[in-house]
């Protein structure tokens, strides 16, 4: 009889967390250092809200940046993956019922499904 295994699959969740931190460390950036004509083109005038999401997400891509980098990145995608859920619902919500124009209302929901569709391959990865 012959038995088929999987080789291990190490380094898909580090680089899942190691892109989860890029990405959010770019729109992190962005948002930080250029609240004001992010809050404009979003419609709104919550700059300090803006500026505010920015730095914590900054922190938080240096948290899975760091992760990735450990034993235990599988367990942190999974929990990666599950916030980000979190984070596309909470989107989706913002871009229906904040006070935002019409050009933020698209993107917030855009970005929101992109952080969804990442959270689906996590959640894939996670369960390899």
């Amino acid at each position: 009889m012959t038995t088929v295994t999987r080789p291990p699959v190490t380094a898909a969740p580090a680089r899942l967390l190691q892109l989860d931190g890029a990405l959010c460390a770019a729109l992190g950036l962005l948002a930080a250092t250029a609240a004001g004509p992010v809050a404009e083109l979003l419609g709104t005038g919550a700059t300090g809200v803006v500026r505010g999401v920015g730095v914590a997400l900054v922190g938080y891509a240096v948290v899975l940046v760091a992760a990735s980098r450990t034993r235990r990145a599988r367990s942190v995608l999974r929990v990666a993956a599950l916030g980000n859920v979190g984070w596309e619902v909470a989107s989706l919500a913002v871009a229906a019922f904040a006070d935002l124009g019409t050009t933020g209302r698209v993107l917030v929901a855009a970005q929101g499904l992109v952080v969804g569709a990442l959270a689906v391959v996590q959640l894939r990865a996670f369960r390899r």
